[in-house]
C-alpha cells in the first residue's frame, strides 16, 4: 500500500517523508524562524538539524527520523509510542512547550477490509498549554500506467502562493462538491474539509484496488500532494492549515488532551 519517493537506501540517508510519516509538532511549512504563541517567542535560526524545504523555511516538524520514542504493545496487533516532550532539551529548544505526546496504531481485519487505525494524543499535563498544528503524511503507492483517480469529499481550497503559503489577503474561495482527480498532474494543495463532525472519505481508486483514508476525529484540512510521473500520491490528514503557528494558532489548554484519529482502510478481493 505505502511507497518510499527514493530507493531504500538513498531515504535512510536523510530525514524525507515517507511511508506514513509523522509531521509534528507543525505539518508542512512555517512562514520562517520565528513564532509566538501560548506566551512563548520561539525562534528557530540556530537549529542546524532542523528540516527545511529548497527555500529554506522550516517545514515538517521535529521527529523526521526521531529514534527515542518510549514503545510499548499493548497487544498482538496494537503498539503505542510516546514522547515526553521535556526529556528532551533538543526538542524543548526547538518547541518549547512541555507535554505529553501519543500515538497508537492497531491493525484489524474482518471480511471485507484489512484497517490500520492511527491516533495521535497530546496531553497538555506539565501546567501550560500546547499550540496543535501537526498532520499525517501517507505515501500511497500508484502504478503511473493506470491513471490513478482520488476520490475527494466536498472541500474548500486554500489559495497558495508560490512558496507553498497560504495568501491571507485572498478571498476564501467556494466549496468544491465531492468529485474524482486523476493523481499525477503535479498537485499540491491545501484544502478545508466541509463535514467534519462525521467520518470523511478521501478513496484512492488505482485499477481494480481501493485504499480508504478515512478522517474519524481532530482532521479539519487536507492536503494532495501527487507529483508528475511518479509512484505515489498522497491524501494528508492535517490537524491546522499550514504555517498555522505564524498565522491562526490554537492550543489546548493546561490540563486538557486532544485526540486526533484517522484510519486507512483496504479493501479485500
Amino acid at each position: 500500500m505505502l511507497a518510499l519517493p527514493s530507493p531504500r537506501e538513498e531515504f535512510l540517508r536523510s530525514a524525507r517523508t515517507g511511508g506514513i510519516p509523522l509531521l509534528y509538532p507543525y505539518a508542512n511549512r512555517l512562514r520562517g524562524d520565528h513564532f509566538e504563541v501560548a506566551d512563548r517567542a520561539v525562534n528557530l535560526a540556530a537549529n542546524a538539524k532542523l528540516k527545511r524545504d529548497p527555500t529554506g523555511l522550516p517545514i515538517h516538524g521535529l521527529l523526521l527520523r526521531w529514534g527515542d520514542w518510549i514503545i510499548t504493545q499493548p497487544s498482538q496487533h496494537t503498539l503505542e509510542a510516546s514522547i515526553r516532550w521535556a526529556d528532551h532539551p533538543s526538542l524543548m529548544a526547538a518547541y518549547p512547550f512541555a507535554h505529553t505526546l501519543r500515538v497508537l496504531w492497531q491493525l484489524a481485519r474482518d471480511d471485507a477490509h484489512a484497517t490500520l487505525s492511527i491516533t495521535t494524543v497530546i496531553e497538555a499535563d506539565q501546567a501550560q498549554a500546547v499550540p496543535v498544528a501537526f498532520g499525517w503524511h501517507p505515501y500511497l503507492a500508484v502504478d503511473v500506467k493506470k491513471g490513478a483517480q482520488l476520490q475527494l469529499p466536498r472541500r474548500r481550497p486554500i489559495k497558495l502562493a508560490p512558496t507553498g503559503l497560504p495568501m491571507l489577503s485572498a478571498a476564501h474561495e467556494a466549496w468544491i462538491e465531492a468529485s474524482q482527480e486523476t493523481t499525477g498532474a503535479n498537485q499540491d494543495a491545501l484544502f478545508e474539509i466541509a463535514d467534519v463532525d462525521q467520518p470523511v472519505c478521501i478513496a484512492l481508486v488505482d485499477g481494480t484496488e481501493r485504499t480508504e483514508i478515512l478522517f474519524q476525529d481532530g482532521y479539519r484540512f487536507l492536503q494532495i500532494y501527487s507529483p508528475t510521473g511518479q509512484p505515489f500520491t498522497c491524501a494528508e490528514p492535517m490537524t491546522a492549515a499550514t504555517a498555522s503557528l505564524n498565522d491562526a494558532p490554537t492550543t489546548i489548554a493546561a490540563g486538557e488532551r486532544m485526540t486526533a484519529s484517522f484510519q486507512m482502510r483496504k479493501a479485500l478481493r
